[in-house]
């Protein structure tokens, strides 16, 4: 722990110094408690008995391993949001059928988006590679590819404008950015677009 960085022991000992002021605060409440009140009957005795235990328990639960990697689990998983990618959960063999499939209906420029760009740019940090990914699709279609990707893998972060705007690695036909706004009101437009029943198959639970 004393080898981490500032900001990383100061929300490890927060926590801690929680439990320990509360656990502490309770036994020595109960203890006066005990010796002030003089309870007569074995119930009360028992109420404060139990509260004394609790308040130990929760002043010893900050020195135990568990306690430990539970912060350090959640630090983790604060760092991995703030991540330059979509963390998206999908196997290897489910991007490569993807991949395939799109390819197959002609919804990905096969000379600009190989299965390793393809891969790159849903699974890696934007920052890590040059690749980028070139639909052969309008904007309705390429919302409705959002959305259907978004929902057949919910382990994810990415937003209609994290993967099409923030991160600058998925283009349009002509090689451009999209726009957020044509995205955004393509629903509007064009409540089921061009490319929907292929969409749907395509997506239909890839293995």
């Amino acid at each position: 722990m004393l080898d981490q960085g500032v900001s990383w022991k100061l929300n490890f000992e927060k926590p801690r110094l929680l439990f320990v002021v509360l656990g502490l605060g309770l036994m020595h409440f109960m203890a006066y408690t005990r010796n002030t009140i003089k309870p007569d009957n074995y119930f009360v005795l028992g109420i404060i008995l139990s509260v004394f235990l609790l308040g130990f328990f929760l002043s010893i639960l900050p020195w135990t391993d568990k306690f430990k990697k539970s912060i350090q689990g959640q630090k983790l998983v604060s760092s991995l949001k703030k991540d330059n990618n979509f963390n998206l959960a999908i196997s290897d063999d489910q991007l490569q059928k993807l991949y395939h499939d799109l390819m197959r209906y002609d919804l990905l420029d096969s000379e600009k988006t190989s299965l390793q760009d393809f891969k790159n740019v849903l699974t890696k940090n934007w920052d890590d590679h040059n690749s980028k990914i070139q639909f052969n699709m309008d904007g309705p279609s390429s919302r409705e590819f959002y959305e259907y990707l978004s929902k057949t893998f919910p382990g994810n972060t990415m937003t209609m404008k994290s993967l099409f705007i923030t991160s600058n690695l998925v283009m349009r036909p002509d090689g451009k950015k999209y726009n957020y706004n044509t995205l955004k009101n393509a629903a509007t437009r064009s409540p089921v677009s061009k490319h929907n029943e292929t969409l749907e198959n395509i997506f239909r639970r890839p293995s």
